[in-house]
């Protein structure tokens, strides 16, 4: 474990205005440091999916003479029959015999839908429910009025026809992104898209670098889709030994440099720099220039 020290300079959170009843007092309640957390990782190269089967019954012990191969012969007790791990005990009991997954179950059985809001402050984009005026500038937040509209359909498979439009411009304005109309809408059991709430006169502190900085306080609210196909990548990893330090493709770089030496253009003309007089011209490289006498 590595122990982390920073120093904190006191002072400026004291309170040191002129007059101040508290003067001299500590006035900070909260201190921010910024800590690099770093982490060692090796790098074990590329890994190749193996898409999921399901299993089907009855239970066959898997064939692991290719690994007892690889090691040398030995064996292990999770080789044995009857000793296999339970790597699901959400649908079944320690006692199972079981390889890899269970039998008649989808992939879609170990996907799991929580229901559960998904909440925090984000920066305003109100802007971008805006609508066109012809008349004044003061009626571009249209309440009811749809500003786009797409159809998409979630991991479900559920067809969902999205509105982007302004719910209400009370306190505070309420909008959505890529929800359903009807009674749900801009609630808080709304199923689908994305509902912020923009409050005005109210900010809240973000804190980038030590410095703090006041922003419009804006809101936003979803019913996260748990772990699905979108998100979770149920499959085995195998890794090939040919590929063990291999993080990446090769990559061939073909950039080709020219050294031309004596053959460039620049070459005579530099060594006469080096000459002085007649003489040793002449006598430059044992008779490099040839020299007509007239």
């Amino acid at each position: 474990m590595e122990i982390i020290k920073r120093k904190i300079l006191l002072e400026q959170s004291v309170d040191r205005n002129t007059s101040s009843p508290t003067w001299g007092v500590m006035t900070a309640t909260t201190f921010y440091l910024d800590i690099m957390i770093t982490q060692n990782i090796d790098d074990m190269g590329l890994f190749t999916d193996i898409s999921y089967t399901q299993k089907t019954n009855p239970i066959t012990p898997p064939n692991y003479s290719l690994l007892i191969s690889k090691l040398g012969g030995d064996t292990y007790p999770f080789m044995t029959t009857g000793t296999y791990i339970n790597v699901s005990p959400l649908f079944g009991t320690n006692t199972d015999a079981v390889t890899l997954r269970y039998p008649s179950y989808s992939a879609s059985t170990y996907y799991n839908f929580g229901n559960r809001p998904i909440t925090g402050a984000t920066d305003s984009k109100l802007q971008d429910v805006k609508a066109y005026s012809s008349i004044t500038y003061t009626d571009v937040y249209r309440p009811g009025f749809n500003v786009a509209t797409e159809g998409y359909v979630n991991y479900a498979g559920v067809s969902v026809s999205g509105v982007n439009q302004v719910f209400s411009i009370g306190e505070p304005k309420k909008y959505v992104f890529d929800a359903i109309t009807g009674s749900t809408l801009a609630q808080n059991n709304q199923p689908y898209g994305l509902q912020y709430a923009d409050y005005t006169g109210t900010t809240r502190a973000q804190v980038v670098s030590g410095d703090t900085n006041t922003l419009p306080l804006t809101t936003f609210r979803y019913i996260g889709e748990g772990w699905n196909q979108t998100n979770v990548s149920l499959s085995a990893l195998t890794k090939e030994e040919f590929l063990f330090g291999i993080i990446s493709r090769p990559e061939l770089q073909n950039d080709v440099f020219i050294d031309r030496g004596s053959t460039s253009v620049m070459d005579s003309h530099l060594k006469l720099s080096e000459i002085k007089n007649i003489g040793q011209l002449t006598e430059y490289g044992n008779g490099f220039y040839k020299i007509n006498k007239q």
